[in-house]
């Protein structure tokens, strides 16, 4: 099959962010599937189309600048600029299928684009609940842009020969407004092979992470975006009640980077208990993971990010770290049920201080919860069975 994978934000293993279509695309092609990757690079510019061999398929990549700092504008630019030349690009090239990941909801267009000339199906997957978030959130406040992103949204489901989400509750969340369309979770997956590496004894990296940890008993982390969804001001409060036993480290960069520092150094917490480190790619998560002592994945309380499959609670999975959240929604019951870590107020208090703390010095607490996370990563969101179900809804032969 010749087989078109649209994404906007693809990323290799050596780039900072998620891994997922690298991973699926590199499989696809293993299975002897002709895949073409169609995205953007946001950080360099050049004319036309660059094609890259990656890994047994190919990687079409055309400039289109973006920053997780960019304002409203700016993105929909930035979002326009892609789907308009995506949608000629994909509409240039042989092929019997197209599977498009979002977000964001506009590369919908393309895939509607796609199905209109070329006259050949689409498997959308759904990475977030978009529009759901940025209308909770305020960031949506027009009738008229709400409800062309709804009509974009309903017109994308109802059209696609499969929709995939990323968590049971935007499964809950898409049947809502399309029922006719089959739907099948395949969450983000634990990419075991990745973690627990051998470390590198004069790697710079990691000697700075045992620098911050010589600091403190236990480190608690977070990697990834600093944006306004990522509720980072929730993390960096927890860190005002520790006396250094326990170490804050948020890693990583963001619109909001600089807001943040400001708040850490407002509650005099910066460089103390709480310290920032860049991003990093995956090869030093690993690290990251085998010096500090447990994972963090936070956002607001907004009941639409509860969906959420965020790529760092399943990088702790494939680590075996224990998962801190400070959210409901159905990593909360996983946790609850497996107990591979904690789950604290989105506002936090001492008491949610004094529990983290209990649960990190607690032996058998802790323990169990890195046996826990380690079989959730070996297990039920491993990669290769991940791709098991992936793959029969690529090649249509879903029953």
């Amino acid at each position: 099959m010749k087989l078109i994978y649209l994404h906007q934000y693809f990323r290799k293993p050596s780039m900072n962010g998620g891994i997922r279509s690298y991973e699926f695309a590199k499989r696809l092609a293993q299975e002897g599937h002709d895949v073409v990757i169609v995205t953007s690079d946001n950080h360099n510019k050049f004319k036309g189309w660059k094609i890259e061999k990656l890994d047994g398929f190919e990687v079409h990549w055309v400039s289109v600048e973006y920053d997780n700092s960019f304002g409203f504008f700016s993105r929909l630019w930035a979002f326009s600029k892609f789907l308009v030349l995506a949608s000629t690009h994909i509409c240039s090239l042989k092929s019997d299928k197209l599977f498009v990941t979002s977000t964001p909801l506009t590369v919908a267009i393309p895939a509607l684009v796609y199905k209109f000339i070329k006259r050949r199906p689409y498997v959308f997957e759904v990475r977030d609940v978009w529009p759901e978030v940025p209308i909770a959130l305020g960031v949506i406040k027009s009738k008229l842009l709400i409800n062309i992103s709804l009509f974009l949204e309903r017109a994308a489901y109802e059209k696609a020969s499969h929709i995939i989400t990323l968590s049971p509750d935007m499964k809950q969340s898409v049947l809502k407004r399309c029922g006719n369309t089959p739907v099948t979770v395949i969450t983000n997956a634990a990419d075991c092979h990745l973690f627990n590496q051998p470390p590198l004894l004069e790697d710079t990296f990691l000697l700075t992470l045992n620098k911050l940890k010589s600091k403190h008993e236990k480190v608690v982390f977070y990697t990834g975006t600093f944006g306004l969804v990522n509720n980072l001001r929730s993390f960096i409060k927890l860190s005002t009640y520790s006396n250094s036993e326990i170490g804050f480290v948020i890693i990583g960069e963001g619109k909001e980077y600089e807001e943040l520092k400001d708040y850490a150094k407002e509650l005099l917490v910066l460089d103390t208990t709480l310290h920032f480190l860049p991003s990093v790619n995956k090869n030093q998560l690993s690290f990251v993971h085998s010096v500090f002592d447990m994972a963090t994945s936070t956002v607001l309380p907004v009941d639409a990010l509860y969906a959420n499959s965020a790529n760092k609670v399943f990088d702790a999975f494939a680590a075996g770290t224990p998962l801190l959240i400070n959210h409901s929604g159905w990593i909360k019951t996983l946790i609850e049920s497996t107990k591979c870590g904690l789950v604290i107020n989105n506002e936090p208090g001492i008491d949610d201080y004094n529990s983290l703390r209990d649960f990190l010095f607690s032996s058998y607490a802790y323990e169990l919860a890195c046996q826990k996370s380690s079989e959730l990563g070996r297990n039920e969101f491993n990669r290769e069975k991940l791709f098991k179900k992936l793959l029969p809804i690529i090649e249509g032969n879903y029953k």
